[in-house]
């Protein structure tokens, strides 16, 4: 699917202020009861900044990557300026950066939005920089969803995506459908919710 880049513009200026997603709350629910101090964190599609400012609030070092200049320039000025230093922006393409080590990685509803091919590529690099008992929380869409087959998108099921956490600690795997908006209208959602754990000793 290709969004012309000031569709997304206005997107994110709709959603700002908004709550952080439900499930960026559960990933930090589990890094907080591990007892996780905050670390590197990665956001791939930050969108309106929500849960990259909500991070930074908590103390984490925030990598921002997002190929919007307006949502760099919108993050940019929401940042406290106390907090600036922990923060680093990439206006790029997720499936086109290589990633630093980080120990908590976040993408609400960014993944999908990538061929088959740069998803397996970004998917491999986000596996390669998880460190010892780092956090991934994302989401992806399943083969019900509405847009399922729209060229320039990843759709997976739930068996797939089990495959992709081969060697991790799978805290939160659920497929959850509903009937709801969207940015282009009225959809059926099918979106798989993920919270997956590196195991500590695992040092590869």
């Amino acid at each position: 699917m290709t969004q012309d880049p000031a569709d997304w513009a206005a997107y994110y200026q709709a959603t700002t202020g908004r709550e952080p997603r439900p499930l960026f709350e559960r990933g930090m629910d589990a890094v907080r009861a591990a007892g996780v101090s905050p670390g590197r964190a990665v956001e791939l599609g930050f969108g309106d900044g929500t849960e990259a400012l909500t991070l930074l609030d908590d103390g984490w070092a925030v990598l921002a990557v997002d190929p919007s200049p307006a949502a760099a320039e919108m993050l940019l000025a929401a940042v406290p300026a106390g907090q600036a230093d922990r923060l680093q922006i990439w206006t790029k393409r997720a499936q086109d950066v290589t990633l630093p080590h980080f120990d908590l990685l976040y993408a609400g509803y960014a993944l999908p939005f990538m061929p088959p091919d740069d998803f397996e590529r970004c998917w491999a690099g986000i596996r390669a920089a998880l460190a010892p008992g780092g956090f991934l929380v994302v989401n992806v869409f399943g083969p019900r969803d509405t847009w399922a087959g729209e060229p320039g998108m990843s759709f997976l099921g739930r068996d797939a995506v089990g495959g992709l956490l081969a060697g991790l600690e799978s805290l939160v795997l659920e497929e959850n459908e509903a009937d709801g908006a969207s940015f282009r209208g009225p959809k059926h959602w099918d979106v798989i919710d993920v919270v997956a754990r590196r195991p500590v000793d695992d040092a590869r």
